[in-house]
């Protein structure tokens, strides 16, 4: 039975549109595989924000080989614990010293993986330039960096927020035992206190009072110090002396040398002139002593 030519027509105008909607899927899916193909790469793409971030691997900087000397040493954006954590090399790896000591400590780096950041110059030792062999040092040098990598520490001060030392020796004829924690308000400056007795034959002495300490070489294991400090002294006579127990003022300038081993301890050794004086009087004693100093 035939069907009126309107139905006909009717089936000739809708038959194109199934595969005009298959036709806009396709289109669709392959515009969906084509971002998510360069989606990954664009992503990967790395960003430097910060000085001494990670670079290509391709670009490549010419300078001498250092191998690293603690455990685990960390690798900073920048020059200074304020930076972020880039990278972490151990014992033994080898970097390519990029910019030399120019930076308070720190040597900035590259490492084998094509990254360049900042590294405190004490963890680091030079290797022969240009070349991944150590040039043979002599004997006298040998015993140094044994020395160096089994016995002396870190430069704590760099990182140190509290500390002390215990302290015992001379002063002038009499023996003299001091307290002296510290507060750090750099690397190389720190307040610190002192209180403690001294005796001798005739005399014994309290001493009480607040320095300040300069560290000249926060950045190596064997730091000079000057310190200038005041306070006060109680001088009292023994029963078979005939002095009297009287209050002076103290004034004490010097300075010394701080020894830093492993885990932050270390000896410490002071000199001062500790100057004690009132408005009829004055009297100098020197003081020489040693200390078990440390740091956190």
């Amino acid at each position: 039975m035939n069907r009126p030519a309107r139905e006909r027509a009717t089936d000739v105008i809708d038959a194109p549109r199934p595969r005009a909607a298959v036709a806009a899927v396709a289109s669709s899916l392959s515009l969906a595989i084509a971002v998510l193909a360069f989606a990954p790469a664009a992503a990967a793409k790395p960003r430097d924000r910060d000085r001494g971030a990670e670079v290509p691997a391709a670009k490549a900087y010419e300078g001498p080989l250092a191998r690293v000397l603690p455990e685990s040493a960390q690798v900073y954006s920048g020059p200074g614990f304020g930076f972020r954590v880039i990278a972490v090399t151990e014992r033994d790896d080898t970097v390519r010293m990029v910019e030399r000591g120019k930076r308070g400590g720190w040597t900035r780096v590259q490492l084998g993986s094509g990254v360049v950041g900042w590294m405190l110059s004490e963890q680091i030792l030079l290797l022969s330039p240009g070349s991944g062999d150590q040039a043979r040092p002599g004997p006298m040098r040998r015993f140094g960096r044994k020395l160096r990598e089994r016995v002396l520490g870190p430069p704590n001060l760099l990182t140190a927020r509290v500390g002390g030392a215990l302290s015992a020796g001379a002063l002038g004829r009499e023996g003299l035992f001091l307290v002296r924690p510290q507060v750090f308000l750099s690397p190389n400056a720190a307040i610190e206190a002192f209180l403690g007795p001294s005796a001798g034959h005739e005399t014994s002495r309290g001493l009480f009072g607040a320095a300040t300490n300069i560290y000249l070489t926060p950045s190596i294991p064997f730091t000079v110090f000057l310190s200038v400090g005041g306070g006060a002294v109680f001088t009292r006579g023994k029963v078979d002396a005939l002095s009297q127990a009287r209050w002076s003022y103290l004034l004490s300038p010097g300075g010394g040398v701080w020894i830093i081993f492993k885990r932050g301890i270390g000896i410490r050794f002071d000199f001062r002139n500790h100057v004690l004086f009132r408005a009829d009087d004055a009297t100098s004693l020197r003081e020489y002593s040693g200390a078990l100093a440390f740091t956190f």
